[in-house]
């Protein structure tokens, strides 16, 4: 069965059984499917129904539901629901699950959350709290289960069975002496096969590979890669063992990472947030600052076309018509071909940042195709600003670089009319750029098309097209009403 078929029949099932308040077939159906199908399929519910599924079911149901419901809706069930119906949900929860629902609540449900966990609950909390995002000690588990270097197997196997609830994903287990310090490990195997009373340390592994909690948590990406293991002990600077980091804990980190450098590779400050949840002045800050930088570079450019420009001229025969600051052939030869490039280039920028974090809100299902309207109403709304601000910019970069070629005298009308052009010629361009670059992949998904060739130079080679003629359109437009006239 395909996932949207899947979720359509759950959420069927769903508002069926809510409507008869059916509480076995809602509990059956939470056992039928996987946490994360009822989670997606819920979220196309109200609130209300939300809260009330989640008390239908069991607590041990609702805990394996709870994390994957949208952070939005976390907040609004907290919110909602009492400080007992939360303890018993967030009792049930993995330390790091935890973790990362704190990392998205805003600091009144954080403390709701903190009041209804046991003291043991908020002293693992804080162990991880207390490190650094991006550290390995932020992505680390506390509850893990280690074995004295002194037990037999008999004990070992014991302990495990003390402790079954919390060994998630775990099958190989860390040896430590009486001070925790890491000493070696041991898989399930050999717990499986040795002699009972074998001493664990007789048989366990030396060779261990080990992270460190200050360490970035790119580095333990990179464990995993190259050892092709699935979980990795956490040891603080005094080699003691303090948590693991298992294969589903990297998951998001590298998604994270991934998104990051697709970001920075498309001139886009990286923001941690999902594409609808950033707001609209950070997408515009994120973006904004990038286009500044490189259209302020992009001015190099004009300046070498510039002085080649006077270079041929003062070499030509018309060298006296050109030079000319009055002239029509001034004003286009010297005035409007060398910051065509300028024009070009953050028109080209600009639709590269949009079709590249639509792209990539589109592979991380952040973005479905049936959300074109809301993502042209989104970057609109951030073309317009960013154009603003690169009107300002460009107002700033055009004076200083005519203040320099024409020794401070900057009065002539040509140059006012060049400003002028070049700045309702950026902010259209960028109106145009940012609305094609949101559109084209999500009408690509539409029709079953990769996204990412929405994101190739073919875009942006069409925006070039496309921006010089808007340039070339409104100069022409200026030419013939206030240069010849």
């Amino acid at each position: 069965m395909g996932t949207d078929s899947k979720k359509i029949e759950i959420l069927k099932l769903l508002k069926l059984h809510i409507e008869k308040h059916d509480i076995n077939s809602i509990r059956e159906l939470a056992d039928k499917y996987y946490p994360f199908d009822i989670a997606e399929a819920m979220f196309e519910l109200d609130e209300n129904n939300i809260v009330l599924i989640l008390r239908l079911l069991t607590t041990d149901q609702s805990a394996e539901i709870f994390p994957y419901l949208d952070p939005e809706i976390q907040e609004k069930v907290i919110t909602v629901m009492n400080s007992k119906e939360v303890k018993e949900i967030f009792e049930n929860l993995y330390t790091d699950d935890i973790v990362d629902i704190l990392e998205e609540m805003p600091s009144n449900i954080v403390k709701k959350i903190l009041r209804s966990s046991t003291p043991e609950s908020r002293e693992q909390l804080n162990t991880i709290l207390k490190y650094d995002d991006d550290t390995v000690g932020s992505i680390m588990n506390v509850e893990y289960i280690r074995f004295r270097d002194i037990w037999t197997i008999k004990e070992c196997i014991s302990e495990l069975k003390i402790k079954q609830d919390i060994i998630e994903e775990q099958n190989t287990f860390f040896i430590v002496d009486k001070l925790n310090n890491l000493k070696g490990v041991i898989d399930m195997k050999s717990l499986l096969f040795e002699k009972p009373e074998t001493i664990v340390s007789e048989v366990m592994d030396e060779r261990f590979i080990s992270a460190y909690t200050r360490d970035h948590q790119e580095s333990v990406i990179d464990l995993f890669k190259k050892y092709e293991l699935t979980i990795i002990p956490v040891t603080n600077s005094q080699n003691k063992l303090v948590g693991v980091v298992t294969v589903d804990d990297v998951f998001d980190v590298i998604e994270e990472e991934a998104t990051e450098d697709i970001h920075k590779m498309a001139a886009i400050t990286p923001t941690e947030d999902e594409y609808f949840k950033t707001s609209i002045w950070k997408m515009m800050k994120s973006r904004c600052i990038w286009l500044v930088i490189l259209m302020t570079v992009a001015t190099l450019t004009q300046t070498i076309i510039f002085l080649f420009l006077n270079l041929f001229i003062k070499k030509s025969n018309l060298s006296n018509e050109l030079l000319d600051v009055k002239g029509g052939l001034f004003f286009i030869v010297l005035m409007i071909l060398p910051v065509t490039n300028v024009i070009s280039s953050t028109s080209g920028n600009s639709v590269i940042q949009s079709s590249t974090m639509v792209v990539r809100a589109i592979s991380l299902k952040e973005v479905s195709n049936r959300d074109l309207g809301r993502v042209l109403w989104k970057e609109l709304r951030v073309s317009l600003i960013t154009g603003m601000v690169l009107i300002v910019i460009n107002l700033i970069r055009s004076l200083v670089f005519y203040a320099i070629q024409y020794r401070g005298d900057v009065s002539s009308s040509i140059i006012w009319y060049t400003i002028a052009i070049t700045s309702i010629s950026l902010f259209l361009c960028l109106i145009f750029s940012k609305l094609v670059g949101g559109s084209l992949p999500i009408i690509a998904e539409k029709f079953k098309i990769d996204p990412a060739i929405m994101a190739s130079p073919v875009l942006s080679t069409f925006i070039d097209m496309v921006s010089t003629s808007i340039f070339f359109g409104i100069t022409y437009v200026f030419y013939i009403n206030f240069i010849i006239m």
